[in-house]
């Protein structure tokens, strides 16, 4: 099958790849979608940071249709729609026994950590790590749902969630992702920021509301960083974050750095507000998965574009390199 393989730092190749056979309780997956993530695109551009086995096929979201199952008892499953669960974890460390699957000390993530993801023609996961969906732009959406629903599991743990004022740095993928499932099933006041105005429009169009940076006031209760690193930017906005957070705020880190950061600690604890952090999610979101995609009232496939896997390079992470203004999410179509 034709893949694309993640060798290091500006190394992706094109290739021909065997697919291994099918094991126990495993399904093959004729791949249809496939998200390029702005985690791979830093992986390709400065990395690996987070990749860690070499050569990987990336894309930690994707889906397609189930082609062949091992078990009989699964063969009901031909043939279906299905979006990759990307998570695997050992179920016998401390963390996956409190059902704390993300912090596992064996951590597997299909397209980043040790097995392969969806920039290919055909992917194998495990039965229990698919998703039956029905709608086929939700595909690439599922990893980055269960991230919003993690973020908002991690902050419900410690305040009421409902009704707070929200402000989302970052209207990208995840961005917008997190900001549909904070307002449409846990119900909070959600504001977008971002410094690309075509992301904006796109997120007005989504029917959330978005103010520039010169209307942002110090009035929120949350603030999520969902932006990262990004070079556009004059400030990260891990730090940018706390000029709009209210006294006794929170601020909520979704996006990835991996770089040092400047922070004076003394501003934050004079103002008693809280950091917390939010990675992938766990089993507990994955339950109210369906809960959650039913309660979404944005159309998802106003952020799309779609290439074919034989011009990802150019047309996929050269372009996201280079020209970040015109993309909210490309989706790889092998």
């Amino acid at each position: 099958m034709l893949a694309l393989r993640y060798y290091g730092q500006r190394d992706i190749r094109l290739e021909e790849v065997n697919l291994p056979p099918l094991k126990e309780n495993e399904v093959l997956i004729k791949v249809t979608d496939a998200g390029i993530s702005q985690t791979q695109i830093n992986e390709f551009m400065e990395g690996p940071f987070i990749i860690n086995k070499t050569p990987l096929i990336p894309s930690q979201e994707f889906g397609g249709i189930v082609k062949k199952v091992a078990n009989k008892n699964d063969e009901y499953l031909l043939n279906k729609m299905v979006a990759v669960l990307p998570l695997v974890s050992c179920k016998k460390c401390i963390y996956c026994k409190e059902k704390r699957e993300e912090l596992c000390n064996n951590f597997l993530y299909h397209g980043l950590l040790g097995l392969d993801g969806g920039f290919a023609q055909y992917c194998i996961a495990r039965k229990e790590n698919i998703f039956l969906i029905d709608k086929k732009v939700l595909l690439t959406f599922v990893e980055p749902i269960l991230v919003g629903i993690h973020s908002a599991n991690i902050y419900s743990k410690f305040y009421n969630l409902k009704k707070k004022k929200v402000l989302i740095l970052g209207a990208g993928a995840i961005g917008i992702s997190v900001a549909t499932i904070w307002r449409d099933y846990f119900k909070a006041d959600i504001t977008l920021n971002d410094i690309i105005p075509q992301r904006e429009n796109i997120a007005k169009e989504c029917g959330f509301e978005v103010l520039k940076k010169d209307r942002l006031k110090k009035e929120y209760d949350v603030v999520i960083d969902a932006a990262g690193t990004d070079p556009l930017s004059a400030k990260p906005a891990f730090i940018e974050g706390f000029e709009y957070l209210k006294k006794g705020g929170t601020l909520l880190n979704i996006g990835t750095y991996f770089h040092p950061l400047e922070l004076i600690p003394s501003n934050i604890l004079l103002q008693q507000q809280q950091i917390l952090t939010s990675i992938t999610y766990n089993s507990a979101d994955v339950q109210i998965l369906q809960e959650v995609i039913d309660s979404i009232k944005i159309d998802f496939s106003k952020l799309i574009q779609k290439i074919k896997l034989e011009n990802i390079i150019e047309d996929g992470y050269f372009a996201l390199e280079v020209n970040k203004e015109d993309f909210i999410r490309i989706v790889v179509e092998p």
